[in-house]
């Protein structure tokens, strides 16, 4: 059985990794008052051990730490399915590490001693990015077990009228009556729960972007 998670669960959260405790501390201290949540681990290991991934929220990353580093912590976190946006902080204005940061997909680069507002402004980004994704993460998991449902003909109906085809032009691919095509166009719509043009191409896209090789598979 499926178990809703709590207020506190679904709530954003910062999480703060940085090996200088004054640091954290301010962190946590210029969040709050705002009324952002933030948790502050001391290093890699801690917050590899500490850190809950399906808590919605963003990450704040030193670069410069023992053991693992700012950016190799982000790469294994990518291996690890995290998805979670990452702002970078860094005392060294290296424009090299900025630039590798930002490749693997770093949301922010900030320079320390930080200006509070835009180390705000940057996690609210982050925070905000984070909630797209999970609702399209939602909605293509969605599209995903709607287009289980449909049969292989009304997989290939489906992918014909994305791609723009009239009923006709359908019906000559397929070596059907156009009559057969609105049939199954009728039964695909209500299955993927579409009830417009536009909501079935935006469904299908969104298919497309998630799962290489196509969504529409008769396999």
């Amino acid at each position: 059985m499926l178990q809703r998670l709590s207020a506190a669960e679904t709530t954003p959260i910062i999480n703060i990794v940085d090996d200088d405790d004054t640091v954290c501390d301010s962190l946590v201290d210029l969040f709050g008052s705002f009324g952002i949540l933030a948790n502050a681990f001391g290093g890699p290991a801690e917050f590899l051990a500490g850190f809950d991934p399906q808590r919605p929220g963003c990450i704040l990353l030193d670069v410069n730490m023992p053991g693992l580093n700012g950016l190799e912590l982000q790469a294994k976190l990518s291996e690890m399915g995290c998805r979670h946006p990452v702002v970078f902080m860094t005392g060294i204005a290296d424009v090299t590490v900025s630039v590798d940061a930002m490749k693997a997909g770093a949301t922010d680069f900030l320079l320390k001693p930080f200006d509070g507002g835009k180390v705000v402004a940057a996690a609210m980004h982050a925070i905000r990015l984070d909630a797209e994704r999970r609702s399209a993460s939602q909605l293509a998991e969605e599209a995903r077990r709607r287009a289980e449902k449909l049969t292989p003909r009304e997989r290939e109906v489906f992918k014909y009228v994305a791609d723009g085809l009239l009923n006709k032009q359908i019906a000559h691919e397929l070596g059907v009556s156009e009559i057969m095509v609105k049939l199954h166009r009728g039964r695909m719509m209500k299955k993927m729960g579409c009830r417009s043009l536009i909501d079935l191409v935006r469904r299908y896209d969104l298919l497309v972007s998630t799962a290489p090789g196509g969504p529409v598979s008769t396999n």
